[in-house]
């Protein structure tokens, strides 16, 4: 599908070359289907490329410019480091505070990680836990009951030994600043942050944004075609994790604001020195596994998490970065504090890895005979991945075993399922199809062999197995399914 590219753009300032970088974003977008995007590179005192490219929607959609609003995602997250800091700043909390000094009811599987989790464990992905955001993403779970829940995860690395991406730790961060400050994490940081900032385009619930005011439209490719991708949020959902929207405008702000170590373009120092050096400094090292693929064309000596950030080094300089991630939309931020540059890309296509080309095109120093192409290689390698993926599916499909059948009829599968982690769903069906119901999302079941079924959710491109456990009674007892046991919580039909 061919997208018209237009942009706005304001006064280009020396130092990156406007044009070169208007094709390189054009190029990219072509790659990976993307309806809009904005992109800047700015320095603390000067926006050297500000520009909106494509449509906010690929029908009837408006012309992107600086002001257009894209969700921010986990982009989110330092924002709400920021906060913290902000409040350690006036001594309200200290970041070696342990998380039951301010939230009692916080209680983890193991004692030793409820009585030993400090304030900057949550900001540093360092808490051991597993991911829980089916807790979000699938069962629309309020955060009181997730906290109430979380006594039922069990750690999948002990306390400050990995770097374990956890959606849930800062959720619960932005509940810290609302124990302490009274507000709302977002209202926080509304009247403490961006507004200083001037950053009026920045919202922290998509409900917010005024009718006036031009927001893009999610979307996923598939088929060879784009298509509108379900909203991960409701408009009124406030998620410290990553529900922030803004515009590229706002966010060259808020990037000048870290360049200059916390300080607005007036010379206000919002966040105190020991704040920025907090923020910045590793407080996690990270294996290859746990990081980004892009690593395998950067090959950085090292890799880490601040907090809010990650962390490696290119060229022999320090890079501070973060993506954003939400169905159908994408967020990087990227800073090169010592050379006073940074860059940020906002997208609305799911998973358009072009953001990390741009983000590398931006930071590379080298001279143009030895420059490299990094919207291919960067397209090139997650196009490997996908290859890759689709070689092990193949190895799969060939131990399929064949001409089997479920060993009861359908509607014996069907029924309420509990799990005391991820909570209650449902297996229904939905004529000849069966259906595992989750609070937010319906995956497709289809019988693989005896009592594995597959679970498909297309545009997430995911393929699980689900496997029935049946009883001594020859009754459907549970299901495993991603290492989670699910019992069965309804009456049996005799």
């Amino acid at each position: 599908m061919a997208i018209a590219m237009v942009f706005y753009s304001l006064p280009v300032v020396a130092g990156v070359d406007g044009e070169k970088l208007t094709d390189f974003t054009e190029k990219g977008m072509e790659l990976w289907h993307v309806p809009g995007m904005s992109v800047a590179v700015v320095s603390k005192n000067d926006i050297h490329f500000q520009r909106g490219f494509g449509r906010t929607a690929i029908n009837d959609g408006m012309a992107v410019n600086e002001h257009t609003l894209f969700a921010i995602a986990s982009t989110t997250k330092a924002m709400v480091t920021t906060g913290i800091l902000m409040l350690a700043d006036e001594e309200k909390l200290s970041l070696d505070d342990l998380v039951i000094k301010h939230i009692p009811e916080l209680h983890f599987a193991d004692p030793m990680l409820t009585q030993n989790l400090m304030v900057r464990d949550l900001l540093a992905h360092r808490t051991g836990l597993p991911s829980t955001d089916y807790w979000s993403f699938f069962q629309d779970m309020p955060l009181a009951e997730q906290i109430s829940r979380l006594q039922n995860v069990e750690a999948a690395a002990p306390v400050r030994t990995r770097l374990i991406y956890q959606n849930t730790m800062f959720e619960i961060a932005g509940l810290l600043i609302e124990r302490i400050s009274g507000q709302r994490w977002h209202d926080f940081l509304t009247e403490r942050l961006w507004h200083p900032i001037g950053m009026n385009e920045t919202f922290g619930e998509r409900a917010q944004i005024r009718e006036d005011q031009a927001h893009v439209t999610p979307y996923f490719y598939q088929d060879e075609r784009l298509k509108v991708a379900d909203w991960d949020f409701r408009a009124d959902y406030a998620d410290a994790a990553g529900s922030v929207w803004s515009s590229i405008h706002d966010m060259s702000l808020w990037a000048q604001f870290l360049l200059r170590d916390g300080v607005t373009a007036s010379g206000k120092r919002l966040l105190s020195e020991q704040g920025i050096k907090d923020m910045f400094e590793p407080h996690q090292l990270s294996t290859e596994g746990d990081f980004y693929p892009t690593i395998k064309l950067t090959q950085p000596n090292w890799r880490s998490y601040g907090l809010g950030w990650f962390q490696q080094d290119f060229q022999g300089r320090k890079i501070d970065f973060h993506t954003g991630s939400l169905s159908g939309l994408i967020a990087i931020i990227g800073l090169d504090r010592a050379n006073d540059k940074a860059v940020i890309v906002l997208g609305n296509r799911d998973h358009a890895e072009m953001r990390h080309a741009l983000l590398w095109e931006v930071m590379d120093n080298s001279s143009e005979d030895s420059r490299r192409d990094w919207n291919q290689e960067v397209f090139d390698l997650y196009q490997v991945s996908a290859g890759n993926g689709d070689e092990e599916w193949d190895a799969i499909e060939k131990k399929r075993l064949k001409k089997t059948k479920p060993a009861l009829p359908a509607k014996a599968y069907a029924g309420i399922y509990r799990n005391q982690s991820m909570g209650d769903v449902s297996i229904e069906l939905a004529g000849r199809k069966m259906v595992l119901k989750t609070t937010l999302i319906d995956f497709d079941l289809s019988h693989w062999h005896l009592d594995t079924f597959l679970l498909e959710h297309k545009p997430w491109e995911l393929r699980e197995f689900l496997s029935f456990n049946i009883g001594p009674d020859g009754a459907i007892e549970s299901f495993e399914f991603s290492g989670l046991t699910f019992n069965r919580a309804d009456e049996r039909e005799e």
